[in-house]
């Protein structure tokens, strides 16, 4: 089980490479520029991970996609779940 990070944009290379290795225990955790996939509601790994991808409240709220957020009922943590959520993957991988 690994908890995958990812700071770029959804259209970057990272991201594609990150949806290439997630398995099918592992979680997403949307962080910096990672957050504008609250703007793609189509996004390809919204299906790919559904309940297991997260969005970092405090990036949504520097970006102004909060709103956006909530209005496609995408799953946000704050910091204190961000680090709940680190302890519970044996790994963490972060894609820059």
């Amino acid at each position: 089980m690994i908890l995958h990070i990812l700071t770029k944009a959804p259209d970057s290379s990272a991201s594609t490479q990150m949806q290439q290795a997630i398995g099918g225990q592992d979680a997403v955790l949307l962080i910096e520029e990672a957050v504008t996939a609250a703007l793609d509601p189509t996004w390809e790994a919204w299906q790919q991970c559904q309940s297991r991808i997260f969005l970092l409240s405090e990036d949504l709220v520097s970006r102004g996609l909060t709103n956006i957020a909530a209005d496609n009922e995408l799953p946000t943590l704050e910091v204190d779940g961000f680090v709940a959520l680190t302890e519970q993957y044996e790994k963490t991988v972060t894609w820059y």
